[in-house]
């Protein structure tokens, strides 16, 4: 029989709302999970067992009397410490705000608490979630359940190893360059990374100026990415930028024939984008996958060269502007309290010029130009999702791909971030193992297009299952 810490979300809040679990009882069990595996992973950067089971005991009380919590009825959920919920530390992974704390949810943690979560506590980040592993001056190292050695990917590590190891069944991510798919690929989650806009923003940090950050789920299976989305996604009034409610992505999954709308559509494939560099393992493994993918769901193959422009420097300089607005006063005289990554960007700031500004939009519209021109021929784009299996946990700034040595952008985020600056929809399906660590394929659509993402990832949840927790 299952347990209950193997079971997915929306498997679990489905009972809590017929009365076969109550909610109380999966606060325990999961509670339990944190305690015995945490300590080793290192992953909770704030629990609140106390507000959590209060929560639980209502909706509970709730499914009594015949009312419906919602779709994620008393399910415990992981909030990222980049996010706001209230009452909860507001640190952004930063020694700058140890002590603050959030006076409301954000719009993302507000509508999962309406839709019958229950907050458990926060997960850790690295600091501003800068780079792509999760290990902080405020919380120290996070770790892969899969390998204690290895990273969880960053930024939303500690939520990818919580759900990964089964200590919570869902967290919050977000995905500025790769945050949400990149931990995903490295501790085997399906990693859904939404059109820009998707779930608006807010209201207590301004929207994205850089437009390349969106909010997100980190889970176990399609289906609970799906729910999370169909819950989360609409606008905001604080985000301009944000975009109208869409169809709903579950029946997508539960339609039994989520290939019905992809067949015939034009699928390509590429190992490089032009200019990265993958593992032969990783693209021997990934490339099986997608050839399995493109099968079952009778894609058409469509044989392009994709060559995109390098993102480089230009993407983390579209990000410069809510860095200097968010934090850029407060860390004045406390840059020693900054990790490495969190001081450069903060030292840089007074140093950057409208040419070097000048120059990143320039360069984003050249990505978005190329990547029109590879759109206009196909409509779903297969990559691997990380060039390698995951890195030492402690975090590197460089690493060797392929006899190649490459920066942590190549090395993590190659294949990810340009689809932020574009603002398309990706998808991280777990692919297989190399090593015995979980790598991830890629699948990107056009903006507005998420449904076909979700549909590429559901059918090869289908064709192929993937183990859902680490071993």
């Amino acid at each position: 029989m299952t347990e209950l810490w193997e079971r997915d979300a929306w498997e679990l809040a489905d009972d809590v709302r017929s009365g076969a679990v109550s909610a109380v009882e999966l606060l325990d069990v999961h509670l339990a999970r944190i305690e015995k595996l945490d300590p080793m992973l290192n992953a909770i950067a704030y629990l609140d067992a106390d507000s959590a089971r209060s929560r639980a005991v209502e909706i509970d009380r709730d499914v009594a009397a015949g009312g419906d919590p919602g779709p994620f009825a008393g399910v415990p959920l992981g909030v990222k410490e980049l996010a706001q919920a209230e009452g909860m530390p507001d640190t952004h992974a930063s020694m700058l705000y140890r002590d603050k704390i959030a006076a409301r949810d954000c719009t993302e943690v507000a509508r999962l608490r309406g839709a019958g979560a229950v907050i458990v506590g926060l997960t850790t980040a690295p600091e501003f979630g800068i780079p792509s592993f999760t290990n902080s001056p405020l919380h120290g190292v996070t770790r892969n359940p899969w390998n204690p050695a290895r990273t969880p990917g960053g930024s939303s590590g500690g939520s990818a190893a919580s759900v990964s190891a089964g200590m919570l069944p869902f967290c919050t991510g977000s995905d500025g360059g790769g945050s949400i798919r990149i931990p995903s690929s490295y501790t085997g989650l399906p990693g859904f990374k939404t059109t820009f806009g998707r779930v608006g923003d807010g209201p207590d940090e301004a929207f994205d100026s850089g437009l390349t950050s969106v909010p997100g789920p980190m889970v176990r299976s399609v289906r609970d990415a799906a729910r999370y989305i169909d819950v989360t996604a609409g606008p905001t009034l604080t985000d301009p930028t944000s975009l109208p409610k869409p169809d709903p992505y579950e029946p997508i999954v539960t339609s039994g024939d989520p290939a019905a709308r992809l067949r015939g559509k034009r699928v390509a494939w590429s190992s490089t984008l032009g200019y990265g560099v993958v593992d032969p393992e990783v693209e021997k493994v990934v490339r099986e996958a997608a050839e399995v993918l493109i099968d079952a769901a009778g894609l058409q193959r469509v044989d392009i060269d994709v060559v995109l422009p390098k993102p480089g420097r230009s993407w983390g300089l579209l990000s410069a502007p809510n860095m200097a607005a968010w934090h850029l006063e407060n860390a004045q005289g406390r840059e020693d309290e900054l990790d490495f990554l969190a001081r450069t960007s903060i030292e840089g700031m007074p140093h950057l010029r409208a040419r070097h500004l000048g120059a990143a939009v320039r360069k984003r519209h050249e990505l978005l130009l190329a990547t029109a021109e590879v759109f206009s021929q196909v409509d779903i784009l297969l990559t691997p999702t990380t060039a390698t299996t995951a890195f030492a946990a402690e975090g590197v700034l460089s690493g060797e791909v392929d006899g190649r040595e490459v920066d942590l952008m190549i090395l993590s985020a190659a294949f990810t971030a340009p689809f932020n600056m574009t603002g398309q929809p990706g998808f991280s399906i777990p692919a297989g193992l190399v090593g015995g660590m979980p790598v991830g394929l890629q699948a990107v659509a056009r903006r507005l297009e998420d449904d076909l993402t979700v549909a590429c990832a559901a059918v090869l949840e289908q064709a192929r299952p993937w183990p859902k927790l680490a071993p």
